[in-house]
């Protein structure tokens, strides 16, 4: 995976040099990122949104001043925190325990956007960008502690890619079970200073189902709806 995102860095900085209109540049930023799990139409509310941090590398090739296409290749370390409340009800945890915990996850994204851009100023461009988005999880964990008054707290940590949760040397079913691979809808604002600097918000919603298999109850299969949505602030700029 190192080896071909160096090789591709490599063709767009020299792509940049033989056509005018192309440009490259490196962009970073924060996140705040939330997932949402619903099961047979009832929505769980089992998470709360975290805050989380992105980088990359990104490309613009324009057709004219005003029109053109966008792409990025950006790490992404996002993800959501575990609502106390609300995972208790639905997990049936007695409410003598403490909950805390969270959801963590690190992917690569390669959003694909049509973009526009605006001239306000000799040197200041407003830009929009609509598109979609691909995503590949290279690690996701689930991290919980459950403390009780005078005891030891119980601490569990395990992937969201592996089957079974092993707990007290027992097997049980990891509902939370995603995809490595996903897609969905991305959109971007901000502005362009100098034809280099940018400043912009976005926001990137997972449109398919997360969720990789079904739960086993009363000799059927629930499948959850798991989704995710993502709000950044990044800055960028343009070699």
């Amino acid at each position: 995976m190192a080896r071909k995102m160096i090789c591709l860095t490599a063709l767009l900085l020299s792509a940049s040099f033989v056509f005018p209109q192309f440009h490259t540049g490196i962009k970073g930023g924060v996140n705040l990122s939330n997932v949402s799990m619903n099961i047979n139409g009832i929505e769980l509310d089992s998470y709360d949104p975290r805050p989380g941090i992105h980088a990359g590398f990104m490309a613009e090739y324009m057709f004219g001043a005003h029109l053109g296409l966008h792409t990025e290749l950006i790490y992404f370390n996002s993800g959501a925190n575990i609502n106390p409340g609300q995972f208790k009800k639905w997990f049936d945890v007695s409410e003598d325990v403490s909950v805390t915990g969270s959801l963590n996850m690190h992917t690569f994204q390669l959003p694909l956007y049509l973009k526009t851009k605006f001239k306000i100023s000799p040197t200041v461009k407003i830009y929009l960008m609509g598109g979609g988005f691909a995503t590949y999880a290279l690690k996701a964990d689930m991290f919980e502690k459950l403390s009780l008054a005078g005891e030891v707290p119980l601490k569990l940590k395990w992937s969201l890619y592996e089957p079974n949760v092993r707990i007290f040397d027992q097997d049980e079913s990891n509902i939370h079970l995603q995809q490595r691979w996903n897609a969905g809808l991305a959109a971007e604002t901000g502005i362009e200073i100098r034809n280099s600097i940018t400043a912009g918000i976005g926001f990137r919603q997972v449109l398919n189902n997360m969720a990789a298999y079904g739960i086993m109850s009363d000799g059927g299969s629930i499948k959850p709806t798991t989704q995710m949505w993502t709000a950044t602030f990044s800055v960028g700029y343009f070699l």
